[in-house]
C-alpha cells in the first residue's frame, strides 16, 4: 500500500482480475509506479498508489495510452459508477461500509460494498452505443472529427475502463488520515467523448428512475455539493394517511393537475418554470412528513431532503442544491420557521445561510422539469410575507388536532373489520374524555400501539380512552415543568448580566468576597458534621 512498495505476486494478481488481462498483467508487472501519460519534466512527481497493478501494467492492458480517451469523474458520479460496477461480475477489489437496508422483515444493518482501487473493464449496454452515435456527431469539435475514428463509429471497442487510484502523501483530517482517491473512465481510441458521456448519462437515468411503491431518499451533502442517495424505501398510501375528505380531495386534485401533460405544456407555451410550491403548515404530529412520503409513491417520485440549518449551508450551496436536484422530484424543507426572525435574521448559531438567499433559491428553483417543493411549519404566523407570496408558496395545506372524523377513519385503518357505529363510538368517547382539549393525530396513532392486542370492542371503550387522557396530562405537566426550569434559567442569567452591568469594582469585589465567605461557612459546617469538603478546579 505503500509508495515504492512491491507488487502483489503474479499469481494473486491473476487470480485477482478477468482472465482476458491475467497473461498481459503477469507479463507487465513492475515495483515502479509511473504515471500512464507523460509529465513534463519541470513538474513535481507525484506518489501514486494503485492496487492491484502499478501504471505500466495499466498501460500494456490498454494499449498506447496517447490512443484513449480519458474523463475524471467525482461525486455523485463517481458514487453512480462505483454502484453500477459493484453489480457486475467484473471487478475483484472492493471496499466495505456499513449500510441499512430495508426488508419485509424490518430495517437491517448489513455490510455494501463499493469499488476498490484498481482497473475494471466494463461492457456498455446496448442503449449506450446508439446515444453515443447521436451524440458523437454534437461532441466532436472540429479538430477531432478529422483525426482518428470516424464520428458515430465505435466498433473499435465498445467496452469502458474504469481506473480508481490514490494520489498524493496521506493527510490529517477532523477524523483520520486520508488519502486523495481519483475515479477515471477510459476508453479505447481518439474522440471517444460521446461514448464517455452517453454512459454517464445512462447511470444517472438509472438513478432519477423511479418505480412504483418505491422511493429513494436523498439529502443534500453540503461539504460535497451533491445529493447523496441514502436508501430506497416502500412507498405508503395516501389512503393510510388519515386527513379531513376535504384537505386530501384538495391536495390530490391539484398536484393532478399540476402533473398532466396538458399544464407542462402550457408552462412551457407561457415561459414560466414550471414547479409547484406547498406550504404544509399545523401542529406538530398531525401527518405532515407521512403525507409527503404517501405523495412520492403515489406520483413516482424522489425525495430530496434538505437542512438549510446547517452550518456549511450557503447561499450558493442551496441555489446548487436546487439547481441540480432530479427533475420530478420532490424537494422538501423542514421547519422554515426555524430560520429566520422577525427581522430577517439568522436565528441558527454558526448559520451563514441569509434570508434573500433562500427566497433567491426558491424563485429559481431547479431545471423547470416538474419540481414540487414542500417546505412545513409548525407557526405559518412566524414566516415572513415575502416568502409566503404566490410564486414561492402556491397552496397552503392546514394540518389540524384530530376532528371527529379523523378520529373515526383511523380507527378503521388499525380495525379494518369493524363497523362505522363502532368507529364513531369510539370517536365519541375520546372527545368526551378531552373536553376542550386537543389531541394531534400522532397521540391517537399511540394509542393503537398501545392498544394493539385488543379487540376493536375494547378500544372503543370509554375505560380504555381514558388511558389518552392520563398519557396527555402527563406529557403536559413534564412540558409545563420543562418551560418553568427554563424560564428560571433565562431569569437568572438575566439577573446575573444586569448585576454583573451595574457594579462597582469596589462592589464586585465584595460581593466576591462575601460568595467566599459564604463558601468557606458552608465547608466548614459540611466538615464539621462529618460532610466531605470537594474543590473544584476549572482550567
Amino acid at each position: 500500500d505503500c509508495v515504492g512498495s512491491e507488487p502483489r505476486p503474479d499469481a494473486i494478481i491473476a487470480n485477482r482480475r478477468p482472465p482476458t488481462f491475467a497473461n498481459t498483467i503477469m507479463s507487465n508487472t513492475t515495483s515502479e509506479f509511473e504515471p500512464i501519460l507523460n509529465i513534463a519534466a519541470d513538474s513535481k512527481p507525484m506518489s501514486t498508489r494503485l492496487r492491484p497493478f502499478s501504471h505500466p501494467s495499466v498501460a500494456a492492458a490498454l494499449g498506447d495510452p496517447a490512443d484513449a480517451t480519458y474523463a475524471v469523474v467525482h461525486g455523485e458520479l463517481a458514487l453512480l459508477i462505483s454502484d453500477y460496477v459493484v453489480d457486475l461480475p467484473v471487478a475483484h477489489s472492493f471496499n466495505f461500509r456499513i449500510a441499512s437496508r430495508s426488508t419485509k422483515d424490518g430495517a437491517r444493518r448489513e455490510a455494501r460494498p463499493s469499488l476498490g482501487l484498481g482497473l475494471v473493464q466494463v461492457p456498455c449496454p446496448a442503449q449506450v452505443h446508439d446515444d453515443a452515435r447521436r451524440s458523437d456527431a454534437v461532441v466532436k469539435s472540429p479538430v477531432e472529427a478529422g483525426s482518428g475514428a470516424a464520428a458515430g463509429d465505435i466498433s473499435a471497442d465498445q467496452s469502458i475502463f474504469v481506473l480508481k487510484h490514490e494520489l498524493g502523501e496521506p493527510v490529517g483530517t477532523s477524523c483520520s488520515a486520508a488519502i486523495y482517491s481519483e475515479m477515471i473512465l477510459i476508453a479505447k481510441g481518439k474522440a471517444r467523448l460521446g461514448q464517455l458521456q452517453a454512459f454517464c448519462d445512462h447511470l444517472i437515468e438509472l438513478a432519477d428512475k423511479t418505480e412504483p411503491r418505491t422511493f429513494t431518499i436523498s439529502r443534500w451533502n453540503i461539504k460535497n455539493q451533491y445529493w447523496q442517495r441514502e436508501q430506497r424505501a416502500k412507498a405508503r398510501s395516501l389512503t393510510s394517511v388519515v386527513l379531513p375528505e376535504a384537505t386530501m380531495g384538495d391536495l390530490v386534485q391539484d398536484v393532478d393537475d399540476f402533473v398532466s401533460e396538458e399544464t407542462a405544456a402550457w408552462y412551457s407555451d407561457h415561459g414560466i418554470p414550471y414547479k409547484r410550491s406547498y406550504l404544509f403548515y399545523g401542529v406538530p404530529g398531525a401527518g405532515k412528513t407521512s403525507l409527503i412520503q404517501a405523495l412520492a409513491g403515489k406520483y413516482c417520485r424522489n425525495l430530496c431532503y434538505l437542512s438549510p440549518t446547517h452550518p456549511d449551508m450557503t447561499d450558493d450551496s442551496l441555489k446548487n442544491a436546487f439547481v441540480r436536484a432530479a427533475p420530478n422530484s420532490i424537494i422538501v424543507l423542514e421547519d422554515v420557521d426555524a430560520l429566520f426572525g422577525p427581522k430577517r435574521q439568522n436565528t441558527v448559531d454558526k448559520c451563514p445561510l441569509t434570508f434573500s438567499g433562500l427566497l433567491n433559491a426558491l424563485d429559481g428553483v431547479g431545471p423547470g422539469g416538474g419540481t414540487i417543493v414542500i417546505m412545513t411549519s409548525n407557526h405559518r404566523d412566524r414566516l415572513d410575507p415575502a416568502l409566503l407570496r404566490p410564486g414561492r408558496v402556491d397552496k397552503h395545506v392546514h394540518f389540524d388536532h384530530a376532528t371527529s372524523e379523523q378520529r373515526a377513519a383511523l380507527f378503521l385503518q388499525f380495525y379494518p373489520k369493524a363497523d362505522a357505529v363502532l368507529a364513531q363510538r369510539f370517536s365519541d368517547h375520546v372527545a368526551a374524555a378531552l373536553g376542550d382539549r386537543q389531541l394531534a393525530m400522532a397521540g391517537l396513532q399511540q394509542y393503537f400501539i398501545s392498544q394493539r392486542k385488543s379487540t376493536a370492542e375494547a378500544a372503543a371503550s370509554a375505560e380504555a380512552v381514558t388511558s389518552i387522557i392520563k398519557e396527555f396530562e402527563s406529557r403536559e405537566e413534564e412540558t409545563r415543568e420543562e418551560e418553568k426550569l427554563k424560564k428560571e434559567k433565562v431569569d437568572e442569567e438575566a439577573k446575573a448580566a444586569n448585576d454583573g452591568a451595574g457594579a462597582t469594582p469596589a462592589a464586585a469585589e465584595k460581593k466576591q468576597a462575601d460568595a467566599a465567605g459564604s463558601d468557606n461557612a458552608q465547608a466548614d459546617a459540611g466538615t464539621a458534621s462529618g460532610g466531605k469538603q470537594i474543590h473544584v478546579h476549572i482550567h
